[in-house]
Parts: structure tokens; C-alpha cells; sequence
């Protein structure tokens, strides 16, 4: 046998699995022009839709949608779904991008639907304190408008994240850098809730 490093021989049979998929005609991963070869260009997604309050839509038929996505892809586009894949009688809430749990088998990504002709749910108002590790800054308080719809009544634990109301606050606040892993319980005050937990954040620059 011909000396041929490991990585040679990997990236040879990379290749070679790439091209036998063209040649069987597997088709494309959908929404891309890459040939779909498993494992090699594409992995396994399950589509669970859900309501705004992050409920299961559905049954265990209707309720999913088994597709493929690139590997290595991060988030996904729910327009790629066939509007007959969609739970009889629901729609997409929003065509936003949603992101994709990796640490599963398959991964998973959550779509939020609604009643067809139905209006959203009101979102949720969130005052939250920013404390500048910047020296010097004062506390900002603002308030911001979460992606999601909270019931602290029957979920008292219910907590809100750095990605529930990163679009609002980044829209109002141009000038911090916030830290993205930040989460907090939350508390009913007039006009909305309020996080327990201030958000550390820095100034640009």
C-alpha cells in the first residue's frame, strides 16, 4: 500500500463519499445548493413546533418535522417548512430564524406557531437594571420589551434570558456591550415584570 497519511486518506474518502452522493442523485440539503451526503454535508433536524409560551403544538405526527440541515449550521429558517408540514390549522408566528440545539439526537429546533387569523400574544414589558463594570457609570434602568410571553401566576419560577429581550435592548441601549449569559427571575410590578437580577454590561470603546 502507497504511504498515504491519515488525514490524506480522511480527506480522500470525504471527497469520495461527496461525489457518490451526486452520482445517486440524493438532491440538495434543503434551502442550499450542497449535495446532501449524511454526516458529510448534512445532519438530521427535528422541528418541533411550539406556541409562544414554548407548549408542544400538536401530536407526535403532526407536531414535528423530520429535515436536514448543513452540518454545523447554528440556526434555521423556518420558510423552508412546506406550509403543508405546518399542524392543521396553524401558521408561523414569525419567518426569523431560530436557533438549533446541537446537544441532541436528532438536533432540535423550536418553531412557534399560532391559530391561523389569530393575533400574537401581547410580549411582555421587563424593567431591568444595567450595572457598568466601566468605572465611573452610573446604573442605567430601562425597560424592555421580551420576545416571549411571561405568566409568572402559573409558572412563579418562570425566568427571562439575554436572548428574550437582546433585539429591544440593543435597540435602545446602542452603547453597552451586555453579557450574553445573563438570566433572572422575575417579579409582577405595575405595567409588567421586573428582573431580580441586574445585567452586567460595559460601554463600547
Amino acid at each position: 500500500m502507497s504511504n498515504i497519511s491519515r488525514r490524506q486518506f480522511l480527506k480522500s474518502a470525504g471527497v469520495a463519499a461527496l461525489a457518490a452522493g451526486v452520482l445517486v442523485g440524493c438532491g440538495n440539503v434543503p434551502g442550499t445548493d450542497v449535495p446532501d451526503v449524511p454526516e458529510v454535508t448534512s445532519v438530521d433536524l427535528r422541528v418541533i413546533f411550539v406556541d409562544e409560551k414554548e407548549n408542544p403544538v400538536g401530536n407526535s405526527v403532526d407536531g414535528v418535522y423530520e429535515t436536514k440541515v448543513l452540518k454545523g449550521a447554528k440556526r434555521y429558517d423556518p420558510k423552508l417548512i412546506p406550509a403543508e408540514k405546518l399542524p392543521k390549522g396553524y401558521e408561523l408566528v414569525s419567518t426569523d430564524e431560530v436557533d438549533i440545539i446541537a446537544d441532541s439526537t436528532p438536533m432540535i429546533a423550536k418553531v412557534p406557531v399560532k391559530l391561523q387569523g389569530s393575533k400574537p400574544a401581547s410580549k411582555s414589558k421587563v424593567f431591568l437594571t444595567l450595572k457598568f463594570t466601566t468605572g465611573g457609570v452610573a446604573d442605567r434602568h430601562v425597560d424592555v420589551i421580551a420576545n416571549k410571553v411571561f405568566d409568572l401566576k402559573s409558572n412563579p419560577n418562570e425566568m427571562v434570558c439575554y436572548n428574550d429581550i437582546k433585539d429591544s435592548l440593543l435597540e435602545k441601549c446602542k452603547d453597552i456591550e451586555p453579557d450574553t449569559t445573563w438570566k433572572s427571575y422575575l417579579k409582577i410590578v405595575n405595567g409588567g415584570y421586573e428582573a431580580t437580577v441586574w445585567m452586567g454590561v460595559a460601554l463600547k470603546g
